[in-house]
């Protein structure tokens, strides 16, 4: 595969990652009503959606691959990127306390600490053996801390009132801390450090493994007359806090979005909006600081909210691929890349 079709499908992948963030915080800021024989498009919304965070955490891993940074471009990166999670925060105060840290902050802490994690993945055989050996840890130490990454409760999990809950949020209790979101981050690595052939077989083989393991605790949660996912609360999967068998299932979705998006030309039509990812992704935000009870105040009907979630994710896709092919100089991205420079 040339250099610049692997570019295109990461931009793809990114564009992907967007749209569902667009997607999941539209239907999150509004809460459509899936039921009857919409309920099926509800369950693949959130199925999908769930995927948005762990996906754009992967590609920044294989971003990081791709060449080391030095000191004062980590720096540069990261305080860019906490400071466009704490706009997002003030653009979104139904979901969100001013500090409270997010997917930027945990990429921005990512960027930071990356030099303790790249010799890990020098060559390709080293990139496996530390993928696999840090999965198993991963699932391991999940069951392990289960009591200490704090309560499956989305206000506990946004409440920030001071520097040591900032802290703990971001290394293990907040939305996405440290631990263990960076395990999605080493996925993202372990791709890039192989060859074609071995990136393959790795992809199947996570997805099938997961897949096999996923599909067990679905079984195993029916039959026992539990919930199997929820975003936050009492389930076999939770979000929040991101469980062993969320992990697993989250792996095994993006391995499979992977694969599937390096072989359908059809979705590199997303590549311009990845170009503009970031932008986007920050963007899209704004409006609910002034339209986030919409609907309440409104009274929209579940088909119109439902609509009104579609649109506003339409609206953002299509803007996207307008900024990045006519507008591209007033991006986050280009401005990011000019104040590097200078």
């Amino acid at each position: 595969m040339s250099t610049s079709t692997r570019l295109v499908h990461i931009d793809a992948l990114r564009g992907l990652a967007v749209l569902l963030m667009v997607l999941v915080h539209a239907a999150a800021t509004w809460e459509p009503t899936f039921s009857g024989g919409f309920l099926l498009l509800g369950v693949v919304v959130s199925g999908a959606g769930g995927l948005a965070a762990p996906l754009f955490v992967a590609l920044l891993g294989w971003g990081l691959y791709q060449r080391a940074l030095t000191l004062r471009q980590r720096v540069h990166r990261a305080v860019w990127l906490f400071f466009f999670q704490f706009v997002i925060n003030l653009s979104a105060p139904h979901l969100f306390e001013p500090w409270t840290p997010g997917v930027l902050s945990l990429m921005g802490l990512l960027v930071l600490i990356e030099p303790a994690w790249r010799p890990l993945f020098q060559t390709s055989k080293s990139a496996r053996r530390s993928f696999a050996t840090v999965v198993l840890l991963t699932f391991f130490l999940s069951v392990l801390l289960s009591p200490y990454q704090g309560p499956s409760v989305w206000e506990s999990r946004i409440d920030t009132p001071n520097t040591v809950w900032l802290m703990k949020h971001l290394t293990l209790t907040g939305l996405y801390p440290l631990f263990p979101w960076i395990v999605f981050c080493f996925f993202g690595t372990f791709v890039a450090s192989q060859n074609n052939d071995d990136k393959h077989k790795g992809l199947l083989t996570v997805f099938t493994m997961g897949l096999v393991v996923s599909i067990a605790v679905l079984a195993i949660s029916t039959s026992r007359g539990e919930v199997w996912a929820l975003p936050t609360g009492d389930a076999a999967l939770t979000f929040f806090p991101a469980n062993t068998p969320f992990l697993i299932a989250a792996l095994t979705g993006v391995a499979l979005l992977w694969w599937i998006v390096e072989r359908l030309s059809i979705v590199h039509g997303l590549a311009g909006l990845g170009r503009v990812s970031l932008t986007v992704y920050v963007a899209h935000f704004l409006p609910f600081a002034w339209f986030h009870t919409a609907d309440e105040v409104n009274a929209w009907s579940p088909l119109m909210t439902s609509l009104v979630v579609v649109g506003y994710t339409v609206f953002w896709i299509v803007g996207g691929l307008w900024l990045s092919k006519h507008a591209s100089n007033l991006t986050l991205e280009a401005w990011m890349r000019g104040r590097r420079s200078a």
